[in-house]
């Protein structure tokens, strides 16, 4: 989310949020988003996604394989619906947030990763997921994914966010570690880790 916006947003009521993130996703796509650069030099455009980007996550869900697929619905949802579709490109502004990381491919945008922030019901912690595709993975795209999802997570209050992970997945273990997430096994599943990051 736009700095600016997502520091209002706490002076601001749900109705207030919602018109403010619809404006935001009728701008043009370059008022929006950063521009970072990954460990081989190559440009990546990280901005929030909106209903306008279901070709692009479907293109990228189709490209993932049946495991990124797994950790991208956090395991709940293995095909690609327009249902799904839907919701992951039209967050619910009240609750959540959504990153997409983009590269120019042949003079078009191609979707090569994606960060998501749910809000708990109380309001002071959020579940989080980031998904790269197979090509792009070690580059550095889920970390410039996680840093601005926490950012914009800080913006909004919340207290703390949590992952998960199976316990054999170095790389998100690694990624949660430099991000500065505490990590516990789950006491109900040996099979997966529990990951925390305070943020205040």
């Amino acid at each position: 989310m736009n700095k600016v916006i997502a520091s209002e947003t706490l002076k601001l009521g749900e109705a207030e949020i919602v018109d403010m993130v619809h404006k935001l996703q009728s701008k043009t796509p370059l008022q929006t988003g950063w521009t970072e650069q990954l460990h081989d030099g190559t440009p990546v455009w990280i901005r929030p996604s909106n209903r306008h980007d279901a070709k692009l996550e479907l293109e990228f869900l189709n490209r993932l394989s049946p495991e990124l697929r797994s950790l991208r619905f956090l395991g709940l949802v293995q095909d690609a619906s327009p249902e799904v579709i839907r919701e992951l490109t039209d967050p619910d502004p009240r609750s959540e947030m959504a990153l997409i990381a983009l590269i120019s491919n042949e003079g078009r945008d191609q979707e090569i990763g994606a960060a998501h922030f749910r809000v708990d019901t109380p309001g002071d912690s959020c579940d989080c997921t980031v998904t790269v595709s197979a090509e792009w993975q070690q580059r550095g795209v889920a970390s410039h994914l996680m840093r601005h999802l926490i950012e914009a997570a800080r913006a909004r209050g919340i207290q703390h966010m949590h992952a998960v992970a199976p316990v054999q997945d170095e790389d998100s273990h690694n990624l949660a570690l430099r991000l500065g997430f505490e990590r516990r096994q789950d006491p109900h599943d040996p099979a997966v880790m529990l990951y925390d990051l305070k943020l205040s």
